[in-house]
């Protein structure tokens, strides 16, 4: 019994990322990688409130051209209480034509639809919210707000979510390492 409480501790505890001064985490995709790591995180309610920062290594060029359209994921969470392939809302970007585009990335029944919110800089700070309500993702990012449909799928009591972090691409890996810090104004 202590060695598997000695084995969770550790799981636990080394998925952690240190916080800067700034209270940001830096999560690294590595190269050849599509994730920044396997972080279990659950939200106390349908709002999340985050700063993030991309640098210069959000700017990339894919193998295949139209992958380069494909967005790639900041941070968001799972809804419905089932896994987020299935339904989920998340903050994301990708890089076209020499420019930062964030996005919003939706999982609705296991299909994914994304649309462009405004282009960013690199090493600027932002600041964002997704709130689900009942029928919309609300998504705040600098004051300015988009609704995403929701589609409520039926569980009105609690929902269990969980956080979705940095994750490079859907069928090609991180080119090199990318590195994206985060401030979370909800732990």
């Amino acid at each position: 019994m202590i060695r598997i409480l000695l084995v969770l501790f550790l799981i636990l505890f080394s998925c952690k990322k240190e916080i800067d001064d700034l209270g940001f985490r830096t999560y690294t995709i590595p190269q050849g990688e599509h994730s920044s790591g396997n972080f279990i995180n659950h939200p106390v309610n349908s709002k999340i409130t985050f700063d993030f920062m991309l640098d210069e290594s959000a700017t990339y060029e894919t193998e295949i051209p139209e992958n380069q359209d494909d967005v790639n994921k900041i941070y968001g969470f799972s809804d419905f209480g089932v896994r987020h392939q299935k339904y989920s809302i998340r903050l994301g970007w990708r890089y076209i034509d020499n420019e930062i585009e964030l996005c919003w990335l939706r999982h609705e029944e296991g299909r994914h639809s994304s649309a462009t919110i405004r282009t960013i800089e690199p090493n600027e700070i932002y600041n964002a919210t997704i709130n689900i309500t009942t029928f919309y993702y609300q998504i705040v990012v600098e004051g300015d707000t988009t609704l995403v449909r929701r589609r409520p799928e039926g569980n009105w009591g609690i929902v269990r979510r969980y956080y979705l972090y940095p994750y490079f691409g859907g069928n090609e890996y991180a080119p090199h390492d990318i590195t994206i810090k985060i401030r979370d104004r909800n732990m």
